[in-house]
């Protein structure tokens, strides 16, 4: 699609508790977009408790469950409190979640608004709370994979968001004075987000880009897609001095106007299966977290670039199950940050038509030689590299088998190794 003219606009039309119909102007026509109303609540338990077990299964179905903590516990005079109802950790980012639920709204506007003000303002300095408590300990916390993680509160960015489930918000209510970390809208936003792209990293990066910015309570889908509309429109960077000859640079938006399941095809979807393979692998307790890790750090490539890497992926592994020679035939896809932070890899897919030593020897080279280059290229320091091998299944009923390896800081590689590998790959920084 072509990116929208300066005079694009999303218009809304907004009951509270239906579905929402957008209709956005581009230079292309209108686009037509429904965004849902949030998950029903079982009617056989308390509201509140609902909601917030609604909030953690939408950031664990659409994100992963790895990514989404039940709250802590803090001792207290009176017994024992929770900390939060709900944490979302992705590499370098934590979301503190509050939930606040309205039992049964009436039908005055100013009472409701009251109500919004009150609890929105107790829900912020909750939230800041457990952020500050989260921040002077290690606390052991359970994810939804039903994982005990040992958390270091003072590692992350931290965003405080603040949920609000209620049935009747009257019109242009609008939270005032957000921290500049903070974040509040509906519940069905919340559900919105995650639907849209399908990625808990991408959720929090988009947490942190709005983050202290007011508008009416329930236009978020109003927001993303006017941020969506504006990515569209943003020229592609130039190729880094480091690319070499048959890279392409590639700029996709971080807000993308197609929802992720619009594409819902096994090609788009491949990243969330190699994701959840490497979730479910045997690691010992201590190394959760640098699993969630990886697993961020895998989340980190482009929802608007996950399909191509399926198709690619795919065509690779066809290539590889039809291969019936005596050597190992390898591809290999590469994924390089152009700008990259503390939290961003180079990532290595490969594909290989058996597994054994040889492929096993290949895959650890390209990882190292990947590693090297884009360490000397960048200059940056404490560098994570990231490697996924995938051979034809060996498992019945697996169409392949998932290997992971990772490299990090300076290998002290010596320069003979390094050419030596060169010379047997004859790759460097490429695609």
């Amino acid at each position: 699609m072509s990116a929208a003219s300066e005079s694009s606009q999303a218009f809304y039309a907004l009951p509270m508790v239906d579905e929402i119909t957008l209709m956005i102007e581009t230079d292309e026509g209108i686009i037509r977009r429904t965004v849902m109303p949030a998950l029903p609540l079982p009617p056989d338990v308390e509201r509140g408790v609902a909601a917030e077990q609604a909030i953690r299964f939408a950031a664990a179905l659409w994100g992963m469950p790895d990514f989404i903590f039940d709250p802590a516990h803090e001792a207290s005079g009176s017994g024992v409190r929770e900390v939060g109802d709900g944490i979302l950790v992705t590499s370098g980012t934590a979301v503190m979640i509050q939930s606040k639920s309205r039992q049964q709204s009436g039908d005055a506007p100013e009472k409701e608004a009251n109500w919004l003000a009150k609890n929105i303002s107790k829900g912020l300095r909750q939230g800041a709370g457990s952020i500050r408590f989260l921040s002077t300990r290690l606390v052991p916390m359970r994810n939804r994979r039903r994982r005990t993680v040992t958390l270091d509160g003072t590692k992350f960015a931290w965003v405080s968001v603040v949920l609000v489930d209620h049935d009747d918000v009257p019109d242009g209510y609008t939270p005032v004075a957000l921290p500049a970390n903070a974040v509040v809208m509906m519940r069905r936003d919340w559900e919105f987000l995650f639907d849209q792209l399908r990625s808990a990293r991408s959720v929090a990066n988009y947490l942190k880009r709005v983050a202290g910015e007011s508008i009416p309570l329930g236009t978020e889908p109003v927001r993303y897609h006017e941020l969506a509309m504006a990515d569209l429109a943003v020229e592609p960077p130039p190729a880094p001095r480091w690319a070499v000859k048959g890279a392409s640079t590639v700029s996709v938006p971080q807000a993308p106007l197609e929802p992720a399941h619009a594409q819902e095809t096994n090609a788009h979807f491949l990243l969330r299966t190699i994701q959840e393979d490497i979730a479910l692998s045997r690691l010992p307790e201590e190394q959760e977290l640098a699993r969630i890790d990886v697993l961020s750090r895998l989340d980190s490539i482009p929802v608007a670039s996950r399909t191509e890497l399926g198709e690619r992926l795919e065509s690779y592994m066809s290539d590889a199950k039809a291969w019936a020679g005596d050597a190992v035939r390898t591809y290999a896809r590469i994924y390089l940050p152009i700008d990259a932070g503390p939290f961003d890899s180079p990532i290595v897919f490969m594909l290989a038509s058996v597994l054994n030593s040889t492929a096993m020897e290949i895959f650890g080279a390209r990882i190292e030689l990947l590693h090297h280059d884009y360490m000397s290229a960048t200059g940056q320091e404490n560098l994570t590299t990231v490697g996924v091998l995938l051979t034809p299944g060996t498992i019945s009923g697996r169409e392949w088998d998932t290997t992971m390896k990772a490299a990090a800081g300076d290998l002290a590689l010596h320069p003979d190794y390094v050419q030596f590998i060169r010379d047997q790959l004859d790759s460097g920084l490429r695609v």
